[in-house]
């Protein structure tokens, strides 16, 4: 009984990968169709001179052009996919996706603020990675081996049914973890693995994580930190650009952040 009930839950999982998508423009069929997002108001709320609660500038953690930061475990957001970015910022207002530190920054915002910084960082291509991790190549073959195959004696899915080859995301629901920071797939997993995150609306990726160990969860993340793909997010739909592309640093920086009295 418990084989068919793990056969069962596996085939969702790989159907929801598949129909999620399709749903979701269904769905955005019928509503209306929300304003274009303004990339240089973007501009501004990532530098906090925008309609954003004090110390709520963006740049402050993933840096202007989207880099984030590696040791911290602030994700890159270059390229990343645009309505991935623009839900999650919509979950963590409303608390779906729990964090102290992105709650009260989300929760101040517009869904239009949320649209246009996300428009902004979704445009963003320039940032470079650092160099790849040093990791055990027997750890990064084991990632290797999930994210191609998973594990399905385990019920474990392969990483690329959602993500893609080498993680290079499926927008708008799935973002690309290919060349993301370890630190910041590890805890997102864990997260997912504690039940304190929940993802998309079946819980596939918490159902997922669920499954794995702490060194499954180590091998997956040193894996796509260790990838370097040659393109991520790629529906050109998920990157709205500019019609003139602003230029970083166009947007006045606070004097409180410059250290100037």
């Amino acid at each position: 009984m418990l084989k068919f009930f793990k056969a069962g839950i596996a085939i969702a999982a790989s159907l929801a990968c598949l129909s999620t998508g399709q749903a979701q423009e269904a769905v955005e069929g019928q509503a209306q169709e929300p304003a274009k997002p303004d990339i240089e108001n973007g501009q501004a709320i990532a530098v906090g001179t925008y309609n954003v609660s004090p110390g709520g500038a963006c740049f402050r953690c993933h840096v202007m052009d989207g880099a984030g930061d590696s040791v911290a475990g602030f994700p890159r957001l270059t390229d990343q996919a645009y309505e991935y970015m623009v839900e999650s910022l919509k979950a963590f207002a409303s608390g779906d996706r729990p964090s102290e530190i992105m709650q009260p920054i989300a929760s101040a915002m517009s869904e239009e603020e949320m649209r246009d910084v996300s428009a902004y960082y979704a445009s963003r291509e320039e940032a470079p990675y650092p160099p790849p991790p040093d990791v055990d190549p027997e750890v990064l073959q084991e990632g290797a081996l999930l994210s191609t195959m998973g594990a399905p004696d385990e019920g474990i899915q392969a990483c690329v049914n959602c993500h893609g080859p080498e993680g290079i995301g499926m927008p708008p629901t799935y973002p690309f973890i290919g060349g993301q920071y370890a630190t910041y797939i590890r805890q997102q997993l864990q997260l997912f693995k504690q039940g304190e995150r929940r993802g998309e609306e079946l819980g596939v990726m918490a159902y997922i994580a669920g499954l794995m160990t702490d060194e499954q969860i180590e091998a997956a993340a040193q894996y796509f930190a260790s990838l370097r793909p040659e393109n991520v997010t790629p529906e050109q739909a998920e990157r709205p650009v500019a019609e003139v592309t602003p230029q970083l640093g166009t947007a006045p920086i606070p004097d409180d952040i410059l250290g100037v009295e």
